[in-house]
């Protein structure tokens, strides 16, 4: 016995046909889509597709990375709920992502590289829309260069010295007035004497740990008397030996820092 095809098989196969596209090295054709489930009469359904999507541009917003387009929405009869977003290869055009709103954003990219888009409306049947017309997008790398927080410029050090002494025959003692002439408190010092030669013995010194090296004296702060506020001064002094001639001191530093200086004996 021979079986024979319902009538109503045949009826749901000619009613659901519909259009879909098929993206192939750049073409699009039309092809059928999958017959509905179910037996029985089909009923009437939205076969309507939405407008083509229109108005593609690029960038159109700033701090990103990648490929950020835009375009203008499209219309249907029931309304659009999404759209399909198409990049050009070497071989046709490949779905490279969807969206709900007329943004898309690619990041699957390389900065400094063009890339040609399509965009695709789709609605709740799944009809779809005749693609936009192309769009050329460039990749870029739009995120604000950080500006670097400027270092601020300490205070500049300034210092005036004064340098009073007694002298003998083979030695003299002095008695020293650093002052902090600046507008930043001095927060740990150290002072350097240099003299012309031949210089002085360093015997001993008082209020500051002295030290000699070739013709510098070196004095460093002590706890109590680290920090130096602005217009204060702090007094030190040392004991040395001569050869005879009392010595010169030709330059006062603090902190590597030149400090003005008045020099005599001590009245």
């Amino acid at each position: 016995m021979r079986l024979r095809t319902p009538r109503s098989w045949a009826a749901l196969a000619a009613a659901s046909l519909a259009l879909a596209l098929t993206v192939t090295s750049g073409a699009y054709a039309a092809a059928p889509a999958s017959p509905a489930s179910g037996s029985g009469a089909v009923s009437a359904a939205d076969t309507t597709p939405p407008s083509k999507p229109t108005g593609l541009y690029d960038r159109c917003s700033t701090d990103y990375k990648g490929v950020l387009f835009c375009w203008q929405p499209s219309t249907d009869d029931v309304g659009v709920v999404g759209y399909d977003v198409y990049r050009q290869s070497a071989t046709g055009y490949v779905q490279v992502g969807s969206s709900t709103a007329t943004i898309f954003d690619d990041q699957d990219v390389v900065t400094g590289t063009s890339y040609t888009y399509i965009v695709i409306a789709r609605d709740a049947a799944g009809n779809q829309s005749a693609p936009s017309d192309p769009l050329v997008a460039l990749a870029r790398n739009d995120f604000p260069t950080p500006t670097p927080t400027p270092t601020p410029t300490p205070p500049s050090l300034a210092c005036h010295v004064t340098y009073e002494f007694v002298a003998w025959r083979t030695g003299q003692n002095a008695w020293i007035t650093l002052k902090n002439t600046g507008t930043a408190p001095i927060d740990g010092w150290t002072l350097s004497i240099r003299w012309q030669e031949p210089a002085p013995r360093l015997t001993s010194g008082h209020s500051a740990v002295w030290s000699r090296t070739d013709s510098f004296f070196t004095a460093r702060n002590l706890a109590w008397n680290k920090v130096i506020a602005p217009g204060a001064s702090v007094r030190l002094g040392f004991t040395a030996a001569h050869t005879g001639a009392t010595p010169v001191p030709l330059y006062y530093g603090v902190n590597g820092v030149y400090c003005s200086s008045t020099y005599g004996p001590r009245r």
